[in-house]
């Protein structure tokens, strides 16, 4: 008889602040389903914790969670930060602990490593903490699979050897691009390009109106603070591009409707909360004519949804590209790291985005003008469709 009832998804939360990091969990519940979750496992997700009045450790949180016409069993563990010390630490002792148990009844773990965490360019402690689960799965001998994910870079030497001991280990790896591919190949590793995981999570529709010829823009608080860990300080002139590219399209009189991606309603964290950022640029319009704030807590599928609505979307996030894409509407991308020009490139978009990682001032109007430049392209193509 199989022991085996679960796969761990690393990393995985449905109600994440990043619409785009929850998207990629519920990307990830489908395609597991769909291409290696044959002898229909329950999913997985581990919860440390400190305080252990704070959940109650007895027992997992179990419910079903629908994906598309699929239905997945989906169980959380909170496990006791002392437990796994122990487990870590105290040899004689490992097997009896929680985190051993749940490990023994685990068929494969699955890492997401947040869509592009498999690398240090938001520092080495973020891409360190991203590899609990894997770490678990080569500890225990469990196969690994490497979710469709943007691999890389590497600044330091270091992580890169941590990732190629990962790479080396796991039975299969997906990417979503083709940016890695030169090292996979060098290491000897074989790799399968896929979409991404965000491809597969289903648009929820939602009760809102938005104008046939309406652009969305996505700002990024990331950028817009400034100030957020290994890319503090490349953002210096952001916020005057967001402002041009809002008064150019209010110049042609055509409304532009801000969304966040990646944002906490309730409590904002201020160096990475989209609507935070949206609002701020909002409030600081003296025009506000043909601007339209979206000051909902959207859900990630519903998120995608409001997107898909759009003429034409303008993202910095992304996974807030990605959701227009997926759903057929013409993209530019504000690039603030690598993984936009592999992701972009392999989907058929080659220019369709322009970096903005320390830019100058000069560098907006250029900015600007490609960004008129693709939108036209896409009026046009629109109308000799019709």
């Amino acid at each position: 008889m199989n022991s085996k009832k679960y796969f761990i998804i690393s990393g995985l939360n449905l109600y994440d602040s990043n619409r785009g990091t929850a998207a990629l969990g519920y990307g990830a519940l489908f395609f597991l389903s769909k291409f290696h979750n044959k002898n229909c496992l329950t999913a997985a997700h581990l919860i440390k914790y400190r305080n252990p009045w704070k959940f109650n450790f007895k027992s997992g949180k179990k419910a079903n969670i629908s994906v598309g016409d699929e239905t997945i069993a989906l169980r959380s563990f909170y496990v006791w930060a002392a437990d796994y010390w122990i487990y870590k630490y105290v040899p004689i002792l490992s097997r009896f602990t929680k985190t051993a148990q749940i490990l023994k009844k685990t068929a494969f773990v699955a890492a997401i490593n947040g869509g592009d965490g498999f690398s240090d360019i938001y520092g080495t402690t973020t891409f360190e903490r991203r590899l609990f689960e894997t770490r678990l799965a080569m500890k225990e001998h469990i196969p690994l699979v490497m979710l469709p994910q943007t691999l890389g870079p590497f600044k330091d030497e270091s992580n890169f050897k941590t990732a190629e001991k990962i790479l080396r280990y796991a039975s299969k790896i997906y990417v979503r691009d083709n940016k890695f591919e030169a090292k996979l190949k060098s290491l000897n590793v074989s790799f399968k390009l896929t979409k991404d995981l965000s491809y597969y999570m289903q648009p929820e529709k939602v009760d809102i109106i938005i104008q046939s010829n309406a652009v969305g823009l996505n700002i990024s608080g990331l950028c817009y603070s400034n100030n957020f860990r290994d890319l503090s300080g490349c953002f210096n002139f952001y916020p005057q591009l967001i402002t041009r590219i809002i008064k150019h399209f209010q110049i042609r009189n055509i409304p532009i409707f801000l969304i966040a991606h990646s944002y906490n309603y309730k409590n904002a964290e201020e160096a990475n909360d989209d609507m935070l950022a949206s609002k701020e640029i909002y409030n600081s319009l003296e025009d506000k004519t043909n601007v339209y704030l979206i000051d909902l807590n959207l859900t990630s599928p519903q998120t995608k949804y409001v997107i898909s609505r759009f003429n034409f979307f303008i993202g910095t996030r992304m996974h807030a590209n990605f959701a227009a894409i997926f759903m057929k509407v013409p993209v530019f991308g504000l690039a603030y790291s690598y993984k936009y020009e592999g992701a972009f490139d392999c989907m058929g978009l080659k220019g369709h985005y322009a970096s903005i990682l320390n830019i100058e001032k000069d560098d907006i109007n250029h900015i600007v003008k490609k960004v008129d430049m693709y939108y036209k392209e896409a009026i046009d193509i629109k109308s000799i469709d019709n």
